[in-house]
């Protein structure tokens, strides 16, 4: 019986450890985020509100997945934490710290915020001598040409371009992403079958019956017989063409038995 109970003591002990040991790395997983895939595919999805932490290998753009309602607003946060010392080089080999958003169907939005959701990163600025935080905002969803329109997963993408001398250098990387209400877009334009493409038109293959005086008279209508009778009798003129000829055939046939029958 001792030795029974010391087995459960044991059993028992031994599954408080691991699953503290599991909820640990879930959590300390989560405080950090998982880090971004490199295509739309393989980003990870992220809830409102998250706070990714990853080393950002300069020259990589990786992505991360959020699902937005239609007139949402979505705020991305992006920094990057710069040693002292570092050095992309003078112009024109400056650095770019960029955010961008991705709409349902994978197409860029335009940020609202910062200068189109880019930071500057070169060596004349006083924070990249000295070491210092560089930080570019992109929000969508506050204007009426980044409304969000479509429902469904959107795309956030981060990095830093625009240098070759400091590609492949690891830099630590923070991103947010939250949400809120945003302005709703406009209501889409109600069609029918039977409304006009242009009211002001008509229908697209009918012309007006207005001469322009500097286009003259309009053009001589043909009065050639076939056409006519093609008109008037609703027929294409094809049908009459095969008619004569089945008439022609018809009449030589008969005076070819006219003649037999004379000899």
């Amino acid at each position: 019986m001792t030795q029974i109970i010391r087995r459960a003591v044991v059993a028992a002990a031994f599954l408080v450890t691991f699953f503290t040991v599991a909820s640990a790395g879930s959590v300390a997983h989560a405080d950090g985020g998982p880090d971004g895939g490199y295509s739309f595919n393989s980003g990870p999805e992220i809830k409102p509100g998250a706070v990714l932490q990853q080393e950002l290998t300069v020259g990589d753009f990786p992505f991360w997945k959020i699902t937005l309602k239609t007139g949402q607003r979505l705020d991305v946060k992006v920094s990057v934490d710069v040693p002292a010392g570092y050095n992309p080089g003078p112009s024109p080999h400056y650095e770019r710290l960029g955010a961008r958003i991705y709409d349902a169907v994978r197409q860029p939005i335009h940020c609202d915020g910062g200068s189109g959701g880019t930071e500057m990163i070169y060596v004349g600025h006083p924070t990249a001598k000295s070491g210092g935080r560089f930080t570019a905002v992109c929000t969508i969803g506050t204007l009426d040409y980044n409304t969000v329109e479509l429902a469904g997963t959107y795309y956030i993408q981060a990095g830093i371009g625009g240098s070759t001398l400091t590609q492949g250098t690891t830099l630590p990387l923070t991103v947010t992403a939250t949400t809120g209400t945003g302005i709703s877009p406009p209501p889409a334009e109600k069609w029918t079958a039977s409304t006009p493409l242009n009211s002001t038109q008509g229908k697209p293959d009918q012309q007006s019956d207005t001469v322009s005086p500097t286009q003259g008279p309009a053009p001589a209508v043909s009065t050639d017989d076939t056409e006519i009778s093609a008109a008037t009798s609703g027929l294409p003129p094809w049908t009459l063409l095969m008619g004569a000829l089945v008439a022609g055939a018809a009449s030589a046939l008969a005076f070819a038995q006219l003649r037999r029958a004379r000899r």
